[in-house]
């Protein structure tokens, strides 16, 4: 008997015992699973959430604002949108703001697994599907599509080695309530197993915890960095950023913010991982004056 999943070698043995008394009996109807009956009355209803989370002095209150501006433009759903924040000051009214979930995690494993807290069983005292997007995103279109993609957990397959079947959370969809064993399995995994196995980071483990993972069309949360500029440097340094086609959500990472964007410039104080150290200009290419029409509340 093998393992993929750390989790999996504390629950085997309880497991092959339990199968070894399940009857064999088909049973006389098949009974649709909890997360298909959410989504097939997300789409009778057209209704869902729309959540985000806020915590720390990262992102000022204005990206909470802007983000909601534009998915109350760019969709036909009615939508009931909730930030999850230590800090409510200057959100705009029509956003419900609530505390952050609690998720307990050893510091050593970063700052940003208070993500998983997205999957208890009563977050908010929500129900339903749910969509979730990061701060530091613009949508450029409909996002109708989002809410009626068939499958029970959707997220943005990574970009980098996408073959390790990895996904990056800016983008996720998923019905309250039926992913909490993520959270069952975080706390029976050991900090370092994590950090060896999952590179200490949240999205890595949240893809491969969940039962059924499902990712959503490559041209629709197309990439800044990889989708609107040369791969080469040099050009890029010239290039001025085009908007990709079949876009809705466009996704930022690394040391480039939709705000850094307009400027045409990196953000320092988001640089991560390592590299070339010696950058005499915060200048990256040319400014993307066209978000600026997206961009807004």
């Amino acid at each position: 008997m093998q393992f993929d999943k750390p989790w999996c070698r504390h629950a085997a043995v309880h497991n092959l015992k339990a199968a070894q008394t399940v009857s064999t009996t088909p049973p006389s109807h098949v009974t649709r699973p909890g997360w298909q009956i959410a989504f097939d009355d997300a789409q009778a209803a057209r209704t869902v959430n729309v959540v985000c989370m806020k915590w720390g002095d990262r992102y000022p209150a204005m990206f909470v604002n802007r983000l909601y501006g534009m998915v109350a433009r760019h969709t036909t759903w009615t939508i009931r949108f909730v930030c999850f924040t230590d800090d409510a000051s200057g959100i705009r009214p029509e956003v419900e703001c609530q505390p952050l979930p609690k998720v307990d995690y050893d510091p050593k494993l970063g700052k940003y697994w208070p993500k998983l807290g997205l999957m208890q069983k009563d977050l908010g005292g929500l129900t339903g599907l749910t969509l979730f997007l990061d701060l530091d995103l613009v949508i450029l279109d409909n996002i109708d599509p989002l809410f009626s993609y068939p499958g029970r957990f959707l997220i943005i397959r990574e970009w980098k080695n996408p073959e390790l079947g990895y996904g990056n959370s800016s983008v996720l969809r998923f019905v309250i309530g039926q992913e909490s064993a993520v959270l069952e399995r975080f706390y029976a995994t050991p900090a370092d197993v994590i950090i060896n196995t999952y590179d200490s980071k949240e999205q890595n483990f949240l893809t491969k915890a969940v039962d059924d993972v499902s990712f959503w069309p490559t041209e629709w949360v197309p990439p800044f960095n990889l989708s609107c500029l040369p791969k080469n440097r040099l050009q890029r340094f010239f290039a001025k950023p085009v908007k990709p086609a079949g876009g809705k959500v466009l996704v930022f990472y690394g040391s480039i913010t939709p705000a850094s964007a307009l400027r045409g410039e990196h953000e320092p104080k988001k640089r991560v991982g390592t590299g070339f150290a010696l950058r005499p200009t915060l200048r990256r290419f040319r400014p993307a004056d066209w978000l600026a029409e997206y961009w807004t509340e």
